[in-house]
């Protein structure tokens, strides 16, 4: 059996921007080979925490350990350890893609570059005709891929996504989940990962710390956030003859039935496998389906004070 280590340690750290709290504490722990995910609105100190811990700002208090070396004490042991991928390209637009790339592979170290460039550039949808071309001529699309290119290539144990994928299509997006996973079967990486997708973040993420104005609100495994922060379901059916409904059970909240179109929501979401079964023993039933809260649905009502809003992201409720 295989025993995970704590790579990662992040302890009551903080950071003040002219006054303004980024940071008001926060503690974490990332172990070896896990993708974990940092959550929040728009100023909540996800990039903050990431710049800390990749080296690139000091924090004002706290610590952050990185497979034993200290961020602030020992940057350039980290540095040699970790990547950052930002939505942010640094390129030289004079150049062309095939120049860029072994100015900056030269300069991390790596020289067997051009294979992984033109193989992981072809996942993602680029073509070797395109590495001739200047930067100035890609497209804002081409050089993100160029740029996730870039840092894939560099083999270091600690990757930080930070918003990787902003700027690109669905479809490049998906490339470079499916990159992604293939790397890391291959490749014992610890990743750290921020994003607005709710969509690749459970689909990536093995755990997930929620931040909101500087501090964690809640750490846990996607599905197990969506249950503990709206553990609410809703169940739908169609009756397919004559039968009275009768259904009682104390996780019922309410149902709701128009003509033979039945809606029974829960405000238990544990007891479900017990009211279907109640449900399929009362009356006949076909398309019966359950809706649960996304991971965007479950983040709202996490971390949105309006209510009104949080009535809105969840309407079937």
């Amino acid at each position: 059996m295989q025993v995970l280590i704590m790579v990662i340690k992040v302890q009551d750290l903080r950071k003040e921007f002219n006054g303004t709290t980024a940071l008001d504490g926060i503690s974490f722990k990332v172990k070896t080979g896990e993708v974990f995910g940092l959550l929040g609105p728009n100023g909540a100190g996800k990039t903050t925490t990431v710049k800390i811990m990749s080296t690139m700002l000091l924090p004002d208090d706290g610590e952050v350990n990185i497979d034993g070396y200290d961020v602030v004490k020992q940057p350039q042991k980290v540095r040699a350890m970790v990547d950052i991928i930002t939505a942010r390209d640094k390129f030289y637009r004079r150049l062309t893609a095939y120049q860029n790339m072994s100015f900056f592979s030269r300069l991390y170290g790596v020289y067997d570059w051009k294979n992984k460039m033109e193989d992981y550039g072809e996942r993602l949808g680029l073509e070797k005709k395109d590495y001739e071309k200047r930067l100035a001529d890609y497209s804002t699309g081409m050089r993100q891929k160029l740029n996730l290119v870039r840092n894939l290539i560099r083999d270091t144990p600690i990757l930080f996504l930070d918003e990787p994928t902003l700027g690109l299509d669905p479809v490049s997006s998906r490339k470079f989940r499916s990159l992604l996973k293939d790397i890391m079967g291959r490749e014992e990486k610890t990743v750290i990962f921020t994003s607005h997708n709710m969509f690749e973040v459970e689909e990536l993420c093995e755990r997930i710390a929620i931040l909101n104005k500087g501090r964690i609100t809640s750490v846990g495994k996607p599905g197990e956030l969506k249950k503990r922060i709206f553990p609410k379901r809703l169940v739908e059916f169609t009756m397919t003859g004559d039968d009275p409904l009768t259904l009682s059970d104390e996780a019922i909240d309410h149902i709701e039935k128009k003509g033979n179109k039945v809606r029974v929501y829960l405000e238990d979401g544990s007891r479900i496998h017990e009211v279907i079964e109640k449900i399929v023993k009362n009356v006949r039933v076909s398309d019966l389906s359950v809706k649960e809260p996304t991971l965007e649905e479950a983040f709202i009502r996490h971390t949105e004070e309006d209510e009104k809003d949080q009535e809105e992201a969840t309407s079937w409720m």
